[in-house]
């Protein structure tokens, strides 16, 4: 066997990457698009409605006998024993109180309502995808801390058995050193397999077989917003996909609401019928007949059935604004959230690294103090052990920074914020001068 074979590097996969994959395989994303499409097709059947209709049909009567008489001594066939008659037909309505136009607009509001909520799937999609790539990344250093906290005391290890060669130290100095390397061992384990259930939930994120082996690229520290809190409140509460599907919905439900009352209102239809005799025969044979209708119906009563129908659309009305209040509620909920995690993620990033700092400056004086013969071997235990802890406070405090971040991209609805802030100042600017 080839000895490259059994090394095969996994792919390594970045953040942007990974949200593409799991776009393409979404399920969520699917369905989406397959109601966008339903619903466009209720868009052709509302303009379907407001156009003209044919219809043909071919009728044949057959009867026992045909009927016949004489008239002026000539033998006549009133009725023949057969008849073929050939109908074309054509039907259109007239749409006098504009309820066909209100049904298109309704449906068209829905195709909109239908795509926004695809855009909402797309961003918790996203979101989802970057707390888990996070994770992956996250746990992947945190294997790499272990490991060097594994590396750092397995030299210790090795000077203490040196040293009690030498005579130097106690034996009982050297098995606590090795304790701490079991110890350092088992974290090991568990950070590698942290770091494996971390990547098999990215894997379930991008919809894909969970044992794909891949690894995670680092990501690019994001920006600080300089932005003011009310501002990305006000961003997220108007431009929120959601925000958008919940007033397109309000518009389908008016429009419904004139639909649900079409039992009282008055309809108008046009229709143009050609009929022909195949075989003219009779008293008075006619080849061809033409006719032309309007028909006007008035409903009058219908036992409060159409009153009934557009209360139920109200009620549905109601809700629906009450859902557009609450997501809004939700997303400045969601701002503020993200906005204090971030906050306290940075405070506590900066500690984490003065702590870093002072351990690293702890663990170089405790090998000194070794080397010199004065320390103690629980002063060394004591000084790694605090080193592995600031790096992995450091870790921590870094994506949980990036993961709150990731949320606040999610409650704005948008990956760039800043840009998105623009955009929207602009066009409040824009709005305000047309005023």
């Amino acid at each position: 066997m080839v000895l490259s074979a059994l090394f095969v590097p996994a792919d390594t996969l970045t953040i942007d990457q990974a949200i593409a994959i799991a776009a393409q395989n979404s399920f969520a994303i699917k369905n989406a698009d397959a109601t966008v499409r339903s619903n466009e097709q209720k868009v052709r059947e509302a303009k379907g409605a407001l156009g003209p209709r044919i219809a043909t049909n071919y009728n044949y009567v057959r009867f026992g006998q045909p009927q016949r008489g004489n008239l002026g001594g000539q033998e006549i066939t009133f009725v023949p024993i057969d008849t073929n008659t050939w109908t074309s037909q054509l039907t259109m309505p007239i749409d006098i109180v504009g309820f066909w136009s209100k049904n298109k607009k309704g449906a068209e509001a829905g195709v909109e309502a239908s795509r926004n909520t695809r855009t909402a799937a797309e961003n918790d999609l996203r979101q989802s995808v970057r707390k888990a790539y996070l994770q992956a990344l996250r746990t992947k250093n945190l294997v790499r801390v272990a490991e060097q906290g594994q590396a750092n005391i397995q030299a210790q290890v090795d000077v203490a058995e040196k040293k009690l060669r030498e005579g130097a130290i106690a034996r009982i100095d050297l098995e606590r050193l090795k304790a701490q390397k079991a110890a350092a061992d088992s974290d090991v384990l568990n950070a590698r397999n942290n770091h494996t259930v971390a990547k098999q939930v990215l894997n379930l994120q991008l919809a894909r077989p969970i044992e794909t082996e891949f690894d995670v690229a680092d990501v690019a520290a994001p920006t600080q917003h300089g932005t003011g809190l009310e501002k990305l409140v006000d961003l997220g509460q108007q431009t929120r996909p959601e925000v958008y599907s919940f007033r397109n919905t309000v518009k389908a439900l008016d429009a419904a609401k004139t639909v649900a009352g079409q039992g009282l209102l008055p309809s108008l239809n046009l229709s143009i019928q050609n009929q022909q005799a195949l075989d003219p025969e009779g008293f008075n044979p006619v080849r061809e007949t033409n006719t032309t209708s309007l028909a006007l119906s008035i409903p009058l009563y219908d036992s409060g059935i159409a009153r009934a129908k557009r209360a139920q659309t109200e009620e549905q009305i109601y809700q629906t604004t009450q859902q557009l209040a609450q997501i809004r509620l939700g997303i400045s909920q969601e701002v503020r959230t993200a906005l204090t995690t971030m906050e306290n993620a940075q405070a506590r990033r900066t500690a984490a690294n003065e702590q870093l700092r002072l351990a690293n400056e702890v663990a170089r004086i405790a090998r000194v103090r070794r080397d010199a013969g004065e320390g103690t071997v629980l002063e060394i235990i004591d000084a790694e052990t605090t080193l592995v802890n600031a790096r992995n406070a450091v870790i921590n405090a870094e994506f949980d920074y990036y993961a709150a971040h990731a949320d606040l991209q999610h409650a704005i609805g948008a990956d760039d914020i800043d840009a998105a802030l623009r955009a929207y100042e602009a066009s409040k600017a824009k709005g305000d001068k047309k005023k």
